[in-house]
């Protein structure tokens, strides 16, 4: 297809500007990431640049799908290959990989994901430390060193010895030593440290146009990066809405696109004005939220002529339970109305904590025989037991010396090894100044002598047997064929050995991925919680608000919409996060939106929120005052 085809004229103009770095402010609907997409096609295919020139980075990895998908349409088979696309995280890790030999980090390169950090890190670093250290305040330390990456505060003069606590750092560090893995927390920024000490760091390609989505939810970190690479030669395009920045959580701020022509100049402000996709209503509704941010960009936001007015309603409930069936009745006019379908009403919940608010709009929804799905953690299957085992024997298929692999194996398989002989096996490696599996290397041979060492052995030859029998089979299999191998080996269960094979194949088809290393690697950087997932288009789908950026949806449902949740404990900037958090949310609606709130929550929703304990709920304070005539009556 032509760069152009089925473009506005103002998507044309924002899609073709070269000459300059440039800004695009682009609120929700207008278009966004198709007009990237139509950018690097029209880069490609007029401008006659490169594919291995243009690198376009997303914030998730399911915004990197839909971008990829969408330029290579674009470019169409004969060009070539498309340019990378891929998140930060993901970009970061190609170039550390890449670079290995100067890279600052455990070699092989590994980062740890959400549930080794969980159950392997934290669980450690506890115990390590001991005292006053729990779960809690060793995950709150963890956090501690993740936001100082994330800020750049590592950067100052003797920032270790300056740490709440220095001990943690000492700690952390002997621990990545033994297990020789890399902080998903820390990937961005030990590119940065590359960059800057390292002249001799190759970045692929290298780019000479840098696209950047998202822009607003970028951090110190992540800005630093961008600069670098703006400073070696590349054009840099900038996309996003100040007004959309969600990502707190990892010291992100839409200060960085608030500022965007200081730090760059030349440049040129770009804006997209129409959205294609809400109604006149549910926009002037959002807009009330947008602006009182009282630092925003000033920015037009108008509907398209074809909207229509919209249905925007406000609903208040005695208590969970009438909310939970004030939600279903909603949901089942609208179907028997016909002119909607369960795939087109979204849920979204700002917290779902151990399922609590979930559980009893899904049980409503059943009542009235409407099929639902609740979306979590997309990759959470491979968190179960068997998930986790299937995963383990892939990583080490890959790599023999995976420590964090076997020791997750070792734990799960329950095999007769438990916490203590890992804790010995722990103490000779850390004595030694060696690896994890370098001391069951030892064990195994009989040079170091543990209890129970009759049963690790044995457990060791029995996942190695495994092994080899599937490392016999992986020969000129395709990856899809293999998954399939493995799940089939390990799995018994029928149904949990289909979950976890539909698990990796999405994740495969996500990140364009055709063998096992670049599987592993897409996994390694996921955003696990926070990564998205559209879901079954034939049910009525629950989602927390961060997973619906990005997502569009007929009808949109926002419950729990109270003070208590919506700032909830959120102080200082954190409550412009939670603002912009809610905003995001409205403008996910094209035609029809409800928001549902309580007088009173019960039973376990009552220990909830900002006031755990209490009773009482109030309206959020970002819709307390909303004037009446921007919204219908119920």
């Amino acid at each position: 297809m032509a760069w152009d085809s089925n473009l506005s004229d103002e998507q044309r103009i924002v899609t073709s500007y070269t000459g300059s770095h440039a800004r695009l402010l682009a609120g929700p609907g207008t278009g966004k990431t198709r007009c990237l997409a139509r950018r690097i096609a029209y880069l490609v295919t007029e401008r006659g640049i490169s594919p291995s020139e243009i690198l376009a980075t997303t914030f998730t990895r399911a915004a990197a799908f839909e971008l990829r998908k969408q330029a290579s349409e674009a470019i169409g088979n004969g060009i070539g290959k498309i340019p990378a696309i891929s998140t930060l995280h993901s970009f970061s890790l190609r170039q550390l990989l890449r670079n290995a030999p100067i890279a600052d980090l455990p070699q092989p390169l590994r980062i740890a994901d959400d549930y080794e950090e969980r159950w392997i890190i934290i669980e450690d670093l506890k115990d390590i430390l001991s005292g006053d250290y729990n779960v809690d305040k060793t995950r709150d330390t963890l956090a501690l060193l993740s936001a100082d990456w994330e800020t750049l505060k590592a950067d100052q003069s003797g920032w270790e010895s300056k740490f709440p606590d220095p001990r943690f750092i000492t700690a952390w560090h002997e621990h990545r030593d033994i297990y020789g893995y890399t902080l998903r927390a820390e990937l961005v920024y030990q590119l940065k440290k590359a960059l800057e000490l390292n002249p001799n760091f190759q970045l692929e390609g290298p780019p000479r146009y840098l696209i950047v989505d998202e822009y607003q939810d970028l951090n110190p970190c992540d800005l630093a990066v961008i600069k670098t690479i703006v400073k070696r030669g590349a054009e840099l395009y900038g996309a996003g809405d100040d007004d959309q920045s969600i990502y707190g959580f990892r010291k992100a701020h839409p200060q960085g696109i608030r500022t965007f022509d200081k730090d760059y100049k030349p440049s040129t402000a770009l804006i997209l004005e129409v959205s294609w996709r809400c109604d006149r209503r549910i926009l002037d509704f959002a807009h009330y939220v947008a602006e009182q941010d009282i630092q925003r960009i000033p920015k037009p936001l108008i509907p398209a002529k074809s909207a229509g007015r919209g249905i925007v309603q406000l609903r208040v409930f005695a208590n969970q339970e009438e909310e939970a069936t004030g939600i279903s009745k909603i949901c089942k006019s609208l179907l028997d109305s016909s002119e909607y379908v369960s795939g087109d009403i979204l849920i979204l919940l700002r917290q779902d904590y151990q399922q609590r608010f979930s559980t009893p709009i899904r049980a409503a929804l059943e009542r009235e025989q409407i099929p639902t799905e609740l979306l979590e953690n997309p990759t959470a299957p491979l968190d179960e037991p068997s998930g986790r085992q299937v995963l383990c024997m892939v990583r080490l298929l890959e790599n023999p010396k995976d420590d964090l692999a076997w020791r997750t194996l070792l734990k799960i398989r329950h095999q007769g090894v438990g916490g203590e002989t890992i804790k010995h096996i722990y103490e000779i490696a850390h004595s030694r100044g060696i690896r994890f599996t370098n001391a069951l290397d030892l064990i195994a041979q009989g040079q170091e002598q543990i209890q129970r060492a009759k049963i690790l052995r044995a457990e060791l030859q029995n996942i190695k047997a495994c092994l080899t029998a599937l490392d016999s089979r992986r020969q000129g299999v395709e990856l899809a064929e293999f998954i399939n191998i493995v799940t089939q080996e390990i799995i018994a269960n029928t149904e949990e050995r289909a979950v976890v094979k539909g698990c990796l194949d999405r994740v495969a088809v996500a990140t364009d991925t055709k063998d096992i290393k670049d599987l592993l690697v897409g996994l390694q950087i996921s955003l696990g919680r926070y990564e998205q997932d559209s879901g079954d288009a034939k049910k009525v789908r629950i989602m927390t608000m961060h997973q619906a950026k990005g997502l569009t949806s007929p009808v949109v449902i926002i419950a729990v919409a109270e003070d208590e949740y919506i700032p909830g404990k959120a102080t200082g900037l954190e409550v412009d996060d939670e603002r912009r958090l809610l905003y995001v949310s409205l403008t996910r609606a094209k035609h029809h939106l409800y928001i549902t709130h309580c007088n009173r929550r019960g039973g376990a929703q009552r220990h909830t929120g900002r006031n755990p304990g209490s009773l009482n709920r109030h309206f959020t304070q970002f819709l307390l005052n909303i004037p009446s005539e921007l919204y219908d009556k119920a």
